[in-house]
């Protein structure tokens, strides 16, 4: 018996249950037994040792499900579990920390900014651990600051970003059996200024996200090699998303996600498809490599 877990307390619950929607479809196809377990439960945990499932695949987003402090519990309790550990996805939402770090590595970031009177507008402002672009605002001068440091503050703790003007670009990456790859690159060409969660999961939005993405060669090849090089360089497990943005043929790191969304329009799902790589097969991955 497998477990699922799906729902969860962030932001990002409702992502979270089409995510399930697609890990659930692949299950079935491929003749397994599962149950779902929703984390915003107080007993959730009761629920996942009463059913001693083989393993847990985890299709939560943003904090709890996403930050680390899911996978401390479950190693805690020895439950294997799909995605990366603690360590590492507490480290890979944290978007400064992360940042920081593949800057260490010699890969380029947008600069980070101070709150004060003197800020070099356009900038983006950004809450520090969310996904699905919730709280994100693009800032261009004093007078909507604030209020977009109110929106981001919501979700907790800030950034607050340089804002590059490029083209958006986003990179999966898998450990398939041993084997690490880079998939596809996608192109992301939003209908409005800011890559927001319509324009992610509405498909009437008029978001253009085109895979493979065209692209130079060189380009796509350079970008592929350093999200490998995130990816390994962070310890992730399994498969993550590394988003970028090119400016002048330079690509700025932008952000890691360890649980991407697997909905059916999200961009990893599309990257696997134009890989040649089916949902079943990745899930079962995700189920033979899962420690």
């Amino acid at each position: 018996m497998l477990v699922v877990l799906a729902g969860g307390p962030s932001a990002e619950r409702e992502v979270s249950f089409w995510s399930a929607k697609t890990i659930c479809d692949s299950l079935t196809k491929l003749g397994e037994k599962f149950i779902i377990v929703d984390p915003a439960q107080t007993d959730w945990l009761q629920q996942v040792k009463a059913i001693k499932p083989r393993s847990v695949l985890i299709a939560l987003h943003g904090p709890f499900g996403e930050d680390g402090q899911l996978q401390k519990i479950l190693e805690k309790e020895g439950i294997v579990f799909s995605g990366s550990d603690s360590r590492v996805s507490a480290l890979a939402i944290n978007k400064e920390k992360a940042k920081k770090l593949v800057g260490e590595w010699g890969i380029v970031t947008p600069k980070n900014y101070r709150k004060g009177n003197h800020l070099p507008y356009p900038v983006v402002v950004k809450p520090l651990t969310n996904g699905s672009s919730f709280g994100v605002t693009i800032v261009r001068n004093r007078t909507a600051f604030s209020p977009a440091l109110a929106e981001a503050s919501k979700f907790g703790q800030t950034i607050i970003e340089e804002y590059i003007n490029g083209t958006e670009l986003t990179c999966g990456v898998i450990d398939v059996f041993g084997k690490i790859q880079a998939l596809p690159l996608v192109e992301i060409r939003p209908n409005r200024q800011l890559f927001d969660f319509a324009a992610k999961y509405d498909a009437e939005s008029g978001c253009q996200e085109i895979c493979p993405a065209p692209i130079d060669g060189v380009l796509t090849e350079n970008i592929q090699e350093q999200s490998i090089k995130i990816y390994k360089s962070l310890g992730c497990r399994q498969y993550a998303r590394v988003d970028w943005i090119v400016r002048n043929s330079t690509p700025y790191f932008l952000e890691i996600n360890t649980l991407p969304g697997l909905t059916k329009n999200s961009l990893i799902v599309k990257e696997l498809r134009a890989a040649g790589i089916t949902m079943e097969l990745f899930v079962e991955h995700l189920l033979v490599t899962a420690k």
